[in-house]
């Protein structure tokens, strides 16, 4: 009995022992095939990130995947305010504009007793005009071309010019009947009319102003740049940053503007005969007036670098032109009045080439200068409505060309 009593207690020992050690095999092999997954799992992560790295919020926003401004980041360049989604909705400027204008063509007034030119329409030299200026821009929205749109109206203006000059004559003494007696003495200015007032005498003087007003309505295609970067600075921190280089802009739209101009001729003088004293006096006064609409292009070549930004804008605006001109002579003697007024309906063309630089003081204000030149032809300009044999009706020289060049100085802002 006790014999089989150990028997069955080394049998059962020894089944203890073998399902421990069964166990203890299982439990190592199960760690083993677990490492071997996780290191297989790893693996395949790691070959899969460097295959196929995921896009981050930025690639996402380069691809137009995802929408700029990044969590944890500022939504526009911190260094000037703008930026790739950052258009502003308003911008308002506001500036001096002075410009230097060109003469008007040559033609004779005066000449002396040798028949010696000495005043001519030209002589008149203006000085630079001072005006102002005011930009207003709306944006309108981004379009299916990744372009930003804007409206915007134009005004500048209030620019007068004026200008006077004079000759005067010399007293000389006529052996002539033609005022009764044998001689008479009176000045040696001269013109070509055949009125008496304006000959034989001793002041000639013109008095020549000049008034531009503009106005534009342009619509403006801006092709946003590319999306903004993070930089690292040097003390460990990240800042968003837009992207500098070229961009080129484009617009059409409308525009007009209204150029008049005043001309006045003047003779004084007096002839001494026998009979007594003869006062001598004539004035003409011109006035032109050129209404003008049409439409226009225009184009910009911008090099941008954060706060500053520099280069080109053209614009081309073929229009009518709606001239008017008025002569009124006024006499001492008979005919003491003369009028003569005609008008026409044609074309005429403005161009304008600028160079442009702005730097931006603040995020929302800009310090902007230019220099522009402008080319305006097929006009009426007043001293080329001079008309010595005053036909009937009266006739319109629309052809004249001037030329603008000067400075702009402003500031604008935005919201």
């Amino acid at each position: 009995m006790i014999r089989e009593t150990r028997s069955h207690a080394i049998v059962w020992v020894f089944i203890l022992l073998l399902t421990m050690g069964l166990a203890e095999q299982l439990f190592a092999a199960q760690r083993e095939s677990a490492g071997e997954r996780n290191w297989a799992m790893a693996e395949s992560s790691t070959e899969a990130t460097t295959d196929q790295w995921p896009l981050g919020t930025w690639d996402q926003a380069a691809s137009h995947k995802q929408p700029l401004p990044v969590e944890g980041t500022a939504g526009c360049c911190e260094i000037c305010g703008a930026g790739y989604e950052c258009p502003r909705l308003w911008t308002w400027y506001n500036g001096a504009k002075i410009l230097n204008r060109g003469r008007a063509r040559s033609m004779l007034l005066s000449v002396n007793q040798a028949g010696e030119g000495v005043l001519n329409a030209d002589n008149a030299n203006f000085d630079v005009a001072g005006g102002y200026e005011t930009r207003v821009q709306y944006y309108l929205g981004n379009d299916l071309e990744n372009r930003d749109q804007f409206i915007e109206f134009v005004y500048w203006g209030l620019n007068e010019w004026k200008d006077e000059q004079y000759v005067n004559g010399q007293r000389l003494t006529y052996e002539s009947s033609l005022f009764g007696g044998t001689s008479f003495t009176a000045g040696n200015l001269f013109t070509f009319y055949d009125f008496m007032d304006f000959n034989y005498a001793d002041l000639h003087r013109i008095h020549y102003e000049s008034e531009i007003n503009n106005f534009e309505l342009n619509w403006w295609f801006k092709p946003r740049p590319r999306p903004d970067r993070l930089a690292l600075l040097p003390n460990g921190k990240w800042q968003r940053q837009c992207q500098p280089g070229t961009y080129f802009n484009y617009a059409i739209g409308f525009r007009g503007l209204s150029f008049d101009e005043g001309f006045i001729f003047d003779s004084r003088g007096s002839i001494v005969s026998e009979g007594g004293t003869e006062t001598l006096y004539g004035r003409q006064t011109i006035r032109a007036k050129n209404d003008t609409f049409g439409l226009q292009l225009a184009g910009e070549l911008l090099f941008r670098r954060h706060r500053f930004e520099w280069g080109a804008r053209v614009k081309a605006a073929p229009m009518f032109n709606w001239a008017e001109q008025t002569t009124d002579i006024a006499l001492a003697h008979s005919p003491s009045h003369i009028v003569r007024y005609a008008k026409d309906d044609d074309v005429c063309f403005m161009g304008e080439v600028s160079l442009v630089a702005s730097y931006r003081i603040l995020p929302r204000m800009r310090a902007f200068a230019s220099y522009d030149m402008m080319w305006l032809d097929g006009v009426a300009l007043a001293p080329e409505q001079l008309d010595f044999s005053l036909k009937s009706p009266g006739v319109i020289n629309d052809n004249g060309t001037v030329f603008f060049q000067g400075v702009s100085l402003g500031f604008d802002v935005v919201w």
